[in-house]
């Protein structure tokens, strides 16, 4: 039976989670945002009669990272086949998984700190004399509810495509405290440790990677445990076999792994999209780690965003002066935590947690600056250590001891509702998407990102051309492609509404574009962009006068020119040359171009095809048909080459057809 603490414990521990699930309700009314639009509005894969049809090309239709993320999309297209993809159901899930791992969080700090407190005491985590102010259940409940509770976590809730993040730390989570079982059957000289261990380090990175790639943190998390918790000791003591463990489930992987990826960060081709080099990434995280560090234990309404792209890049240690001291401070949390790693344990684990969480995305690899969701897990090491240090003051003196314990918990209580307050209000302010939009773009008003979001907002809720928001919004976008660091988006965005209207086309925009083609690395977003200009006129929504399209072609020819190797901006123009201006001749030479720059891209293929199919060639889109069955190895493209090779016979058909009648 259940002791009446360990009951008391797992009904604070339900009212929490509820708490959690409160909080977060008011944000469930909220739209979609960002890269929500890409991976699932926007996605033919998930279109109601495409996904029907063909339920497994659209587990496999991210596109996001070197494993297209197929468990979190599985679950999405679950619920678009049940529930459609209206974004409340979609955000709902989200919550409840950020309920699940706030259990699992839960679970594995009581059994690190009750593990921690018997083994450097020598005494029952029942016992009424603590060696910490407060004992270690209440201790796992305040850091759980730190976790749960701080605003940091929003967007890896509310913003659905984030479930990518919050699913892969539910298997890492879920794989720690398998790991965990398994050791402390091993500590206990019970059978079935082994296999607990590796299930939890190979099954719950596998499935955590599947998930998102941040999944393979994974075996990280562990050795830390391992290192600083549980010294790698058995029942008889030291076991040699987890330096082997660790040496193949660990460092020869990420050895290999930086032997992978660091060579295209070296020579600079990785940061070929990026308005940053390696060195001025590298500096410009040291403020970004201790930015997180703030917003995580003190955010303030202003600090906490969507967007941080107006954070100012560092282009040296002293350019500004807080990179150093950002880099100098960083140094010092770490060496003290090894310093203190004996007699401080929790500070130490909680220290190298949250930096080690940080190694995939805060270093080298060529990733956006800045992202809230990235610390969704990393936070747990902050309040391990915040509160570790705050509760490890045990004075002699009884009556001291007491007035200690009341104003620390006092403080560390106050200090989450405090959270959970703020959080509320964020959730509040994410259930409106003008709201969200407006107050992003007002308390970050130097993000290109935010202006954007709040301009193109505007433009989707004006009735009409004619309306004052549609001005206002058009306005809006005007100073947004003012704005420092500004991709060319807004002057996308300008041109295509205008079009859209029948409204004059300034000659500044498509000038003011072409410059920062000349000047920009061309982002993704760039791209689509432009793409979104061409499909634009090729659907009708979007009405181009001739004057409207030499401009369009010019625009492309001088971004063909800058990229020349870029297979999507020559498949850009590709484009506009077959279904703009007509000039297939040229369109099949480009298609030709973008095939030799990326051979391995599936759509380039295809649009080859398309052109060499309307253009008799049929020998040659035969070929090109194998070509995509050999790139189609997970069969999400079935329907795509069954629908090609049928328009093909159809052509090889009529064409000879025609061909006898002349006869």
């Amino acid at each position: 039976m259940s002791s009446p603490n360990a009951l008391r414990e797992h009904w604070i521990l339900l009212v929490l989670l509820f708490l959690g699930l409160l909080i977060y309700l008011p944000g469930l009314s909220g739209g979609y945002i960002l890269d929500d639009f890409g991976n699932l509005v926007e996605n033919t894969a998930f279109a109601p009669v495409t996904l029907h049809a063909h339920f497994w090309a659209a587990i496999w239709s991210s596109g996001s990272g070197p494993t297209d993320r197929p468990l979190s999309m599985l679950t999405f297209a679950l619920q678009d086949w049940f529930t459609g993809l209206a974004p409340w159901p979609l955000k709902l899930v989200n919550v409840l998984i950020h309920a699940a791992n706030g259990f699992l969080v839960f679970r594995l700090t009581r059994a690190v700190l009750g593990f921690i407190w018997r083994d450097r005491h020598g005494i029952a985590t029942t016992s009424s004399i603590s060696p910490w102010l407060i004992g270690p259940s209440t201790l796992a409940l305040l850091i759980t509810a730190a976790w749960l509770l701080t605003p940091i976590q929003l967007t890896a809730v509310l913003y659905v495509i984030q479930r990518m993040e919050s699913l892969s730390a539910l298997f890492v989570l879920g794989g720690l405290l398998l790991y965990w079982q398994g050791r402390m059957r091993l500590l206990n000289g019970q059978a079935g440790g082994w296999w607990r261990i590796l299930a939890g380090l190979l099954g719950g990175t596998t499935l955590a990677v599947l998930a998102k790639e941040t999944g393979v943190m994974l075996p990280v998390y562990a050795f830390l445990l391992e290192w600083l918790v549980l010294r790698g000791r058995v029942s008889a003591g030291f076991e040699p076999k987890f330096v082997v463990l660790y040496a193949l489930v660990l460092f020869l992987p990420g050895i290999a792994g930086v032997l992978y990826t660091l060579p295209s960060a070296l020579n600079g081709t990785a940061y070929a999209s990026r308005p940053f080099d390696l060195a001025q990434r590298l500096w410009t995280e040291g403020r970004v780690l201790i930015d997180y560090l703030h917003w995580i234990i003190a955010p303030t309404p202003n600090a906490l965003n969507l967007y941080h792209d107006d954070i100012r890049l560092s282009t040296g240690w002293f350019s500004p002066w807080t990179t150093a001291a950002s880099w100098a401070l960083i140094t010092g949390l770490i060496g003290m935590a090894l310093w203190l790693k004996k007699r401080v344990p929790l500070f130490a684990l909680g220290v190298l947690w949250f930096f080690s969480g940080h190694a995939l995305v805060s270093t080298y690899l060529p990733l956006e600056l800045v992202y809230e969701h990235r610390n969704y897990l990393p936070s747990w090491g902050v309040f391990i250590a915040l509160f570790g240090l705050v509760f490890a003051w045990t004075p002699v003196d009884k009556e001291r001891r007491n007035i200690m314990r009341t104003l620390l918990f006092s403080t560390v209580l106050g200090l989450i509702v405090l959270y959970a307050g703020f959080t509320e209000l964020r959730a509040q302010i994410w259930g409106n998407p003008y709201r969200l939009a407006y107050f992003q773009a007002t308390t970050h008003p130097d993000s290109p990102r935010a202006s954007y979001d709040l301009a193109r907002t505007m433009l989707i809720m004006a009735p009409n051309a004619q309306s004052p928001l549609f001005q206002m919004g058009m306005a809006q976008m005007a100073k947004t492609a003012d704005l420092p660091g500004a991709s060319l988006e807004a002057e996308q965005a300008l041109i295509f509404m205008a079009a859209k209207h029948q409204l004059t086309i300034p000659t500044e925009w498509w000038t003011k574009l072409r410059i920062k083609i000349e000047n920009q690395p061309l982002s993704a977003e760039s791209i689509s962009g432009i793409y979104g200009l061409i499909t634009c006129g090729i659907s009708g929504i979007c009405h181009y006068p001739q004057v409207a399209i030499n401009e369009l072609g010019k625009t492309l020819r001088i971004a063909v020119a800058k990229n020349p190797k870029n297979a999507a901006v020559v498949t850009l123009y590709a484009n506009y040359c077959a279904n703009i201006t007509h000039d297939f001749t040229q369109a099949y030479q480009l298609m030709q171009r973008a095939v030799a720059l990326d051979p391995k891209k599936y759509d380039y293929w295809k649009n080859l095809v398309t052109l060499q199919i309307a253009g008799g060639q049929f020998a040659d889109a035969q070929a090109g048909i194998e070509r995509m069955r050999e790139l189609n190895g997970k069969g999400v493209h079935d329907a795509s080459i069954a629908a090609m090779q049928h328009t093909l016979l159809e052509k090889e058909a009529s064409s000879s057809a025609k061909a006898g009648a002349k006869k």
